[in-house]
């Protein structure tokens, strides 16, 4: 009895603030990621309102490559003073950093200038992932996954406010990119919250400052199967964020073919897609959350896996607007519970003193997803169409579980992992 009350006590002390952290991220997940889907997911439009007539998927895909690309070489950077300097210090750059970036970005009506200023905001990139990074590491084990679906359900709750604000306020605005202005705004709300509500107990390390990255990637080369859940990370970055502003092109074609479907606009059909998604995915996140706090996340894993594969099949073979949202609802009843479960292993194998470096490298190899799946699209449309990039996802889904299956069966290095 005493052993145990020993216990609690210890872990009330090193996790005190876990539930304090979590709520006040969650919220301003909610706040990041309407600011930017209410941009992001008309980005088409708003490049296409730029005067670009020709080759308008290259162009988005260009400008997602730019912006994640930078922000994935940096993203270990950012790790490594997470480690030494406290996880909230990241999060504060992240969120004070795009709210200016944003802010810049609002008042440029050029496609090729807003290129080069969207590549220099990837630098500050990284408010939701950071904010995961910290609560996977203050929270008390057996509460990690319901924290992680917290967090995760402030994002997509973002994600499901965030076309309907960009919808409500693109036709009031001065022109479509100043959406950014309402970006920015938000990501400095969500900055001042998480500055004034989020608590960490940070010690800073003995041993100076040092960045090794390449020594750092070696010692984590080491760790059983962390390569592949790094791969799973970047899958589910490529076929969910990196995909979003080509489900957005994908509907505008649907409309193409089916002029005045359901007789609603572009701008409502592309607000539809998303909120399907989102929606969906909120309904889900909390299941899994419990799901993974009570079984092992292997076994959590593999179902998300064969779940996340079945659905992707749909994707390519929709025929309207509205087969698509049901598609994408379908789809994201699975794919939604990946980003906890992945965290959570990801933490788990992590080394001693490298949890948010771990962290921190699979969040730039999911950048590297989210950049590389608009430029492949961009590239595969003039040949195969963007169902082949659909059909591409589905593909490199039924890899990673077949990879899983084979691979992902070793002894776990505790009864939850």
């Amino acid at each position: 009895m005493t052993d145990r009350s020993d216990e609690h006590a210890r872990v009330a002390t090193e996790h005190a603030h876990w539930r304090r952290n979590a709520r006040a991220l969650a919220a301003g997940n909610v706040l990041i990621n309407i600011g930017w889907n209410a941009a992001f997911a008309f980005l088409p439009l708003i490049v296409q309102a730029m005067g670009v007539e020709h080759n308008l998927a290259l162009w988005v895909g260009a400008m997602m490559f730019g912006y994640y690309g930078t922000s994935c070489l940096f993203t270990p950077v950012w790790g490594v003073l997470a480690d030494y300097y406290g996880r909230k210090s990241m999060v504060l750059r992240a969120g004070f950093g795009m709210a200016f970036g944003f802010a810049v970005l609002s008042t440029v009506a050029n496609p090729l200038g807003f290129l080069c200023v969207l590549v220099l905001v990837g630098l500050a990139n990284g408010f939701v992932p950071a904010g995961q990074a910290l609560v996977a590491t203050s929270t008390p084990g057996t509460y990690v996954g319901s924290a992680l679906a917290l967090t995760q359900i402030g994002a997509a709750t973002g994600t499901l406010l965030g076309p309907l604000a960009g919808a409500a306020l693109i036709g009031l605005l001065p022109s479509a990119h100043a959406l950014f202005a309402f970006t920015a705004a938000l990501m400095f709300g969500a900055s001042l919250l998480a500055f004034a509500r989020v608590r960490e107990e940070h010690v800073r390390p003995a041993h100076p400052l040092r960045i090794d990255l390449l020594a750092d990637i070696g010692q984590l080369l080491r760790v059983p199967e962390l390569k592949l859940l790094y791969y799973l990370q970047v899958l589910f970055s490529f076929t969910v964020f990196g995909a979003m502003p080509i489900v957005s092109l994908y509907t505008m074609q649907l409309l193409d073919e089916q002029p005045g479907f359901g007789g609603l606009s572009v701008e409502s059909w592309v607000a539809a897609t998303a909120m399907a998604f989102t929606f969906a995915g909120i309904a889900v996140l909390p299941l899994w959350g419990q799901v993974l706090n009570r079984f092992s996340s292997r076994r959590v894993l593999g179902i998300l896996l064969a779940g996340t594969c079945a659905a992707s099949v749909l994707l390519p073979l929709v025929r309207n607007p509205l087969e698509l949202t049901v598609a994408r609802m379908l789809f994201a009843l699975f794919v939604s519970g990946l980003p906890p479960t992945l965290i959570r292993m990801i933490k788990d194998r992590a080394p001693q003193g490298m949890e948010a470096r771990t962290l921190s490298y699979g969040t730039a190899l999911q950048q590297m997803g989210s950049a590389a799946a608009p430029l492949i699209a961009g590239l595969l449309a003039p040949y195969l169409g963007l169902r082949g990039f659909f059909w591409l996802c589905s593909g490199l889904i039924a890899l990673g579980w077949v990879l899983w299956k084979r691979h992902g069966r070793g002894p776990a290095s505790g009864s939850q992992t």
